[in-house]
């Protein structure tokens, strides 16, 4: 089983199949036809260019300079859309624009498909558009707003969505257009002038959407090979994107970094393959390992430094290691929040997470309720597992800075009130000498991740748990 999102696949009803495959035919003649500079792609919404739509749509994109090309599905989400895309829809001609909205049947269809997922969909469908129309740029819109008041749980979610796969752009290959506040009253509900069903524009809302798109349009038919072009941010999504600085610990972030040439982002990827490994787990999953680069080093072959004593507990456990080297407690409180704690039943949850935090000059107080929200948002999402709290290992010298502040944060774990279902672990008595250093042949280098013998410590002092907890 894969991440639905990221499969490519033909929608499964005998009805959308039927319809969906003869529209598929159709759209391969249009695009045979060729001279298409601008293409629309998506669902419902986009469909409806053709209905609601269509007056705005032979005003503005029917004839030159566009000659644009519809190719939206009713009820597509991101799998199909990148079947049609691995079926012909983007080969034998070169596009300049490519205007894509998607994702709204993934989180409004399917409510139990975590945020998660979505995004990785979306990004899996604009690296694979890339790819086909290599000289093309994306319009990456914000997925447009849905249900009639502002806490509506499709709309609540697609915020989620919206606030990461903004990141995706550079303003060279992927551009993006949030025009959602456009779609909106004052107080955040949507008038039926404008969405008579609250999910799909009437004609106003098409005209709408047309005089918005359209100089994000024209200024990348405009730009030179390589030139940036600027995105729109709706007013909404500035203010959902600005950190509160004394309280950074605590907002959920991911990290989206491109390498050098504006590919890849490995961060992403391990989300995708745990993602991967919980929908193959049939729901059943002993440990869940949670934290930064000293807990993602326990895993063989990420060409770090690794340890063999996971392979050893892996004979008598099923693990999920979600630890990412250089998360913060911010980092890892997505995650925990948004799709790598659902869809499955875990025993325990190992946590360690903090010291980045500490070595970025976080307040002690700020790292410690960020570690108690994570702990919450554990419990919530797996009120059956025990979560193992392990205080922050030591690092460098007693002395040094983020050191003196991990201490501090471990003393406000020993100080709090935990309920049953936590159990604090002080490892520090394994890992440092008498006077609080880091005995330097249980790590690397850097004295701070394990080597081969702190794992093997490591896991002495906490496979018991494992057993006691996981029922070996």
């Amino acid at each position: 089983m894969n991440i639905r999102a990221l499969t490519p696949a033909q929608p499964d009803s005998e009805w959308a199949t039927s319809w969906w495959l003869k529209r598929f035919e159709e759209k391969q003649k249009a695009i045979a036809a060729g001279g298409s500079s601008v293409v629309f792609i998506g669902d419902s919404i986009t469909n409806n260019w053709d209905g609601p739509g269509k007056a705005a749509w032979n005003k503005y994109f029917a004839g030159e300079p566009y000659r644009a090309l519809q190719l939206g599905f009713s009820g597509d989400r991101t799998e199909h859309v990148l079947w049609r895309i691995d079926h012909g829809e983007f080969d034998g001609y070169e596009a300049k624009a490519l205007v894509l909205l998607i994702g709204t049947n993934n989180t409004g269809h399917t409510p139990h498909e975590p945020p998660a997922d979505t995004i990785l969909g979306i990004k899996a469908v604009v690296d694979r558009l890339l790819e086909k129309q290599p000289s093309a740029r994306v319009i990456l819109h914000a997925i447009f707003p849905r249900g009639e008041f502002p806490d509506d749980p499709g709309r609540v979610q697609d915020a989620v969505v919206n606030r990461e796969i903004m990141k995706l752009a550079d303003g060279r290959r992927v551009v993006w257009c949030d025009l959602n506040p456009q779609f909106l009253l004052p107080d955040g509900r949507i008038p039926k002038t404008l969405v008579p069903d609250f999910l799909h524009p009437g004609p106003m809302g098409y005209e709408l959407w047309a005089n918005g798109v359209m100089p994000v349009i024209d200024r990348i038919l405009a730009a030179k090979p390589g030139q940036p072009v600027a995105s729109v941010f709706g007013a909404s999504q500035e203010s959902a994107d600005v950190t509160d600085e004394r309280r950074e610990s605590l907002i959920p972030q991911t990290r989206i970094e491109f390498d050098a040439a504006g590919a890849g982002n490995w961060w992403y990827n391990r989300l995708a393959a745990n993602r991967r490994q919980i929908a193959e787990s049939g729901g059943k999953i002993d440990l869940v390992f949670m934290g930064d680069s000293i807990t993602h080093y326990w895993d063989v072959g990420e060409g770090l430094d690794t340890s063999t004593e996971i392979l050893e507990l892996r004979k008598k456990f099923t693990i999920l290691n979600c630890g990412y080297g250089g998360d913060q407690t911010q980092h890892l409180l997505w995650r925990a929040k948004y799709g790598e704690l659902d869809g499955y039943e875990a025993k325990l949850v190992m946590l360690l997470i903090g010291t980045n935090n500490s070595g970025a000059g976080r307040p002690p107080e700020e790292i410690f309720a960020a570690i108690r929200e994570i702990v919450s948002v554990i419990h919530a999402k797996q009120p059956q597992a025990k979560v193992l709290l392990l205080k922050l290992f030591p690092r460098g010298t007693a002395q040094s800075p983020a050191n003196r502040r991990n201490v501090e944060v471990n003393a406000l774990i020993e100080a709090a009130e935990w309920d049953d279902h936590v159990l604090v672990r002080d490892l520090t008595p394994v890992f440092a000498d008498a006077d609080g250093n880091a005995i330097p042949e249980l790590f690397d280098n850097e004295v701070l991740h394990m080597s081969d013998e702190g794992f093997v410590r490591w896991r002495r002092a906490v496979e018991p748990i494992f057993d006691e907890v996981a029922g070996y």
